[in-house]
């Protein structure tokens, strides 16, 4: 048997994430891309950085900085609204206002049950004294 020499590279298939791949992967996290979105800017399926992260410490500690700022850049671009005033806890004046005009053009219309067509909130009077409603009866019945 002859010893043929190794090649100069690793055997095997090629790493799809390699560390260009990889910063391209951290940058777009970082800019506020969700994870899936940013896996496929960098040119590989959402569960390969997963599966790195989970095997290097190194990458999952990157990686956890990166959400962290991803997620502040993603809540600044947040437009200032009802959703923001409720979702986020955001009391900015225009947040405010937004929630409060949200709230009183929902209190203005009265909407109305399917099935009773009586409208939500509406106050249903009490029986008179000496007036028994049928459910009633059959329970004295007995």
């Amino acid at each position: 048997m002859t010893n043929r020499p190794r090649p100069a590279h690793g055997r095997g298939r090629p790493t799809v994430f390699n560390n260009a791949a990889r910063a391209r992967f951290l940058q777009a996290v970082t800019e506020g891309m969700l994870l899936a979105p940013a896996a496929a800017h960098a040119g590989v399926v959402p569960e390969v950085p997963r599966g790195h992260a989970r095997k290097d410490p190194d990458f999952a500690a990157q990686l956890a900085e990166a959400k962290a700022l991803g997620r502040k850049v993603r809540q600044e671009r947040a437009p200032h609204d009802e959703a923001r005033y409720n979702n986020q806890g955001c009391r900015c004046r225009t947040c405010k206002s937004a929630a409060a005009a949200g709230r009183a053009a929902r209190r203005g219309q009265p909407s109305t049950h399917p099935k009773t067509g009586r409208s939500q909130g509406e106050v249903v009077g009490l029986p008179e004294r000496g007036e028994i409603p049928p459910s009633f009866s059959l329970a004295r019945a007995s």
